[in-house]
């Protein structure tokens, strides 16, 4: 035995003119027909035709939702004439209450509210407005009197100023509109700096100057007697309240004489609260009365009836009612998930109807799997167009499904044993020559199954490719 020498850069030489001859090999075998293998060739013509991907599965229709109505009111059923596999509309009266009491309670609520609206009321409510008309003009004549004409007008033009500049910055007016609007405000106040000192030095010495004689030296004494800062805030009380009366009875007025009495429920006031109550009395005595009938909320069929005639019933649920729209509730493998979305067709085969095939489509997928038999699936959920036909369809019933993943029609196709993968995504077939060679043809691929492949580009109807060759022995 000997052991021969071999430096690193002799390796290096040896594994650089390998890699050489290999790319030279891989350049000739991609670029030039193949010869045909000795053994037998197996070949295939590409063809038109269609290819679908499906995902099978099962399940059951159920309806989309199932109702258990109950009264808001206990009492005892006068009426129950739905009965269970009953198709009812929505807003169909279901069960009935004895309902004596509450429309006689009703009927005494609603002679209490004509009472308030009456020809008389309404004559009533038109002299408090009058009334309350001629209370704000005593109140404002007072506050006049007592701070000059001249300050109150120039204290409405400051607030009717602040409110515009206000209502302009909450609607975020243009930026000039707004520059305005604080000029107003400025000019306004002003103005009413100007009342003011007119008033300090000229109004109060001319209006509130009072003179008396001394009763002991008989001299005649002037002396200034202004309001008062309580004077003043009273008198401003007095007209906001006259205000509030005035704006109540102009409110009620309306109210009586509208269309609606009951109509506006928000406005508060001495004469308005009286009318609103009433108006509130009455309806929750409707409400009872309404209460008394169990109504359909929806189109369905009756599937439960729990209560009859003359029995005592609370609020707990005495009815249920499926709805009429129906879907279908299906899994299938795990494995199949990548082929599920949102929005592919189905189609769906009844076990009762197993000549007949239903189309639907895929609503939603449930974000977690279910286990069925112990085996994790994937649970999903599809709409079925029953009104194909007449058959009866009933809530529960076995369904066979397939989603169809993918489909293409009148494609070329060549079966998935002539494909060979390059590198990922990149695939090539083997396209047969006249004198039987093989040349490695490029092709664009679109859907496939275990059988056959669609070719998008490459390959035309009528080329043979190869599929592999005949094992001789």
């Amino acid at each position: 035995m000997f052991k021969m020498k071999i430096n690193r850069w002799g390796i290096t030489g040896i594994i650089v003119v390998l890699l050489l001859v290999s790319a030279g090999a891989y350049y000739a075998w991609s670029t030039q027909p193949v010869a045909a293998e000795s053994a037998p060739l197996q070949t295939a013509k590409a063809r038109t035709g269609d290819l679908s991907i499906v995902v099978s599965g099962a399940g059951n229709l159920v309806s989309a939702s199932r109702v258990e109505l109950g009264f808001r009111t206990g009492g005892t059923i006068l009426q129950a004439d739905t009965q269970v596999g009953q198709a009812v509309t929505e807003g169909q009266v279901l069960l009935r209450l004895d309902d004596s009491a509450a429309r006689l309670q009703l009927t005494t609520k609603e002679l209490a509210l004509q009472a308030l609206i009456s020809s008389d009321a309404l004559n009533a409510a038109q002299i408090a407005q009058l009334n309350a008309q001629d209370l704000l003009h005593t109140a404002i004549t007072n506050l006049q009197y007592l701070i000059s004409p001249a300050v109150y007008t120039r204290e409405l033009g400051l607030s009717t100023a602040q409110a515009s500049l206000e209502e302009k910055k909450a609607a975020n007016a243009p930026s000039t509109e707004i520059v305005d609007a604080e000029e107003a405000v400025k000019q306004a106040q002003y103005l009413l700096d100007s009342a003011l000192t007119t008033y300090r030095t000229e109004y109060v010495p001319l209006s509130f100057m009072y003179t008396y004689k001394d009763p002991t030296t008989n001299v005649i004494i002037e002396t200034l007697v202004p309001p008062t800062a309580d004077d003043i805030s009273l008198a401003r009380a007095q007209v906001r309240t006259a205000e509030l009366a005035l704006e109540d009875a102009n409110v009620y007025f309306e109210r009586l004489s509208g269309e609606n009495t009951c109509a506006d429920l928000t406005a508060v006031g001495t004469l308005t609260s009286k009318l609103t109550q009433a108006c509130l009395d009455m309806q929750s005595a409707q409400f009872t009365v309404d209460a008394s009938s169990l109504i359909a909320p929806n189109s369905g069929t009756v599937t439960e009836v729990m209560a009859s005639v003359g029995q005592s019933v609370g609020t707990s649920p005495v009815i249920a009612i499926a709805t009429d729209e129906m879907y279908i509730h299906f899994y299938v493998e795990e494995t199949d998930l990548a082929q599920m979305k949102v929005g592919l067709p189905v189609r769906i085969t009844f076990d009762a109807y197993p000549d007949q095939a239903f189309d639907g489509a895929i609503t939603s997928i449930d974000p977690e799997l279910a286990i069925i038999d112990g085996s994790p699936v994937v649970s999903a959920w599809a709409t079925v167009d029953t009104t194909q036909g007449k058959e009866l369809f009933l809530s529960g019933m076995t369904v066979a499904v397939e989603v169809v993943a993918g489909e293409a029609k009148s494609v070329v196709l060549v079966p998935a044993q002539a494909l060979r993968e390059l590198s990922a995504g990149s695939y090539a077939v083997f396209v047969v020559q006249p004198d039987n060679s093989l040349k490695l043809t490029p092709v664009t691929i679109g859907l496939r199954d275990l059988a056959n492949v669609e070719i998008l580009s490459g390959l035309k109807t009528g080329d043979v490719v190869s599929t592999g060759v005949v094992e001789t022995k």
